[in-house]
């Protein structure tokens, strides 16, 4: 089947031309996607699914629609876009269940629903060991796996979504821009808003036929009424509302979709990572122009130098992103040096102090406050190097993390990377790999895409063939830096 998908945000171009290449289609175009790939922009016709960013994370991308096409684009761009970690839910917005209430937990009502922790907004009695008839409005997302529901039934149809909320509340989707347009929906909803029922107008309620528009209303609102007369036991889902994935991008896997891009309109490397790093958002379309007169790689190259450089002397964090969504924050680290080597490229260095006591993860050496903690970051390798020492200057071991290669926004003085969960202990001389299983059972439960397994081997065997030259590198570096 040929699905038809909306594209939003700052990896538009590249994902619209993935889905075209793959042979489906796309609706509700922008005037400048629509030029760029030479389609008319269908505005009137409904998506069944949309891609685009996490309001959270700009490294995440959101596919949310009917379950078939959210399932065909993940597949889509786990086959096609490189090192990326996903996660798929079937219980994605509007998808109406019955959950079983627990009572107050922190002043919020606390349920559950199969294996999910449900939190429901907006409900005036919170019983213990009743159920109740929620809607989801945030699907669970790993690591927290906690749902938020609102109360009763909620029907989607192609121009807007009923709920049976009793708040009777009219809401319009941020793209319904047309005052003419929004005060005639709102007038179809006056008399149904006052029976309790609340109305989301959808984006494509805004270039609908008014027949069109009133049919899925009416339709909406023979469905809840029959609903209502069913008879449901916990666990049950009522209604299936959307489904949602959702994919978190690598900086290896942006630079794959600057070469889509560039396959469309002049794009630089490096252009994604821009749109998704502060300030360097309003250079991308610039520099996008400068390549017909500088060459790619060497602007990239000098780009990734340029914000490595820019780090010295600052106090950065370092944010080590896991596949389950997680997120780490390790420092304040202040960069003391930015050095270059022959085999490794630019490296950052930092260090910052132990605070705290107990055992080092992997090293399985003591902890000790006032410990020195030295960390070397190649910008193009998949592996980062972190050198302990005591406050005598004594080495207690080296960690070396592999990861993706790292992102550095300057602007926000962050250094971020995916975890691949795999590291590498070397202490008195002896080198050990250490949580290998943990990448096994991230492949095997689909959340890390399969070309990690190549990257994360080729990795060891390079840290094992080259292990005395790190560890010196290490040494020698961040002994000079310790001055």
């Amino acid at each position: 089947m040929i699905y038809v998908y909306r594209v939003r945000g700052p990896y538009a171009t590249a994902l619209a031309k993935i889905v075209l290449d793959s042979g489906h289609g796309l609706s509700d175009l922008s005037d400048k996607l629509a030029q760029r790939f030479s389609l008319h922009p269908r505005k009137e016709e409904p998506p069944h699914a949309t891609i685009k960013v996490s309001d959270d994370d700009p490294n995440i991308l959101v596919i949310v629609g009917v379950q078939e096409a959210v399932m065909n684009l993940l597949n889509t761009f786990v086959n096609k876009i490189p090192f990326i970690s996903y996660e798929y839910n079937k219980y994605g917005p509007y998808t109406s269940i019955v959950v079983k209430i627990k009572g107050i937990e922190d002043g919020y009502c606390v349920a559950e629903f199969n294996d999910h922790t449900v939190i429901i907004h907006g409900y005036p009695r919170c019983i213990e060991g009743s159920k109740s008839i929620v809607h989801i409005v945030k699907p669970a997302m790993k690591p927290n796996r906690t749902t938020i529901v609102y109360p009763g039934i909620a029907i989607i149809k192609d121009t807007v979504v009923l709920l049976d909320d009793g708040m009777g509340k009219v809401m319009f989707s941020e793209h319904i821009r047309d005052l003419e347009r929004k005060s005639m929906l709102r007038s179809l909803s006056a008399n149904i808003a006052r029976q309790g029922f609340s109305i989301r107008w959808r984006s494509s309620a805004r270039a609908a036929t008014l027949e069109k528009i009133a049919k899925d209303l009416e339709e909406a609102i023979n469905d809840i009424e029959k609903l209502k007369l069913g008879s449901y036991d916990v666990g049950d889902v009522i209604v299936e509302g959307e489904s949602i994935a959702f994919v978190n991008l690598t900086r290896v896997s942006k630079e794959y979709l600057d070469n889509i891009r560039n396959s469309v309109t002049p794009t630089m490397l490096g252009h994604h990572f821009m749109r998704t790093c502060g300030k360097l958002t309003e250079l991308a379309d610039l520099v996008d122009k400068m390549s017909k007169y500088i060459d790619r790689d060497l602007f990239y190259k000098s780009l990734k130098y340029a914000l490595a450089d820019s780090m010295l002397g600052k106090h950065v964090t370092i944010i080590h992103r896991k596949a389950t969504n997680e997120k780490i924050e390790i420092g304040s680290i202040e960069v003391v040096d930015v050095v270059d080597d022959k085999h490794l490229g630019k490296i950052i260095v930092g260090k910052r102090v132990i605070k705290s006591e107990g055992v080092y993860d992997g090293l399985g050496v003591p902890k000790e406050r006032g410990d020195m903690a030295f960390t070397l970051i190649p910008i193009d390798t998949w592996f980062i190097i972190h050198r302990y020492v005591r406050t005598s200057g004594e080495e207690k071991g080296i960690y070396i993390n592999i990861n993706t290669p790292p992102e550095i926004c300057s602007e926000n003085r962050i250094i971020s990377y995916l975890d691949v969960y795999v590291d590498l202990v070397y202490v008195n001389n002896r080198l050990e790999v250490i949580d290998k299983d943990e990448l096994d059972k991230a492949i095997e439960s689909k959340i890390l895409s399969r070309d990690f397994i190549d990257a994360t081997e080729k990795t060891i065997n390079y840290v094992k063939e080259n292990i005395e030259y790190l560890s010196s590198l290490a040494r020698l570096i961040t002994s000079r830096s310790a001055i």
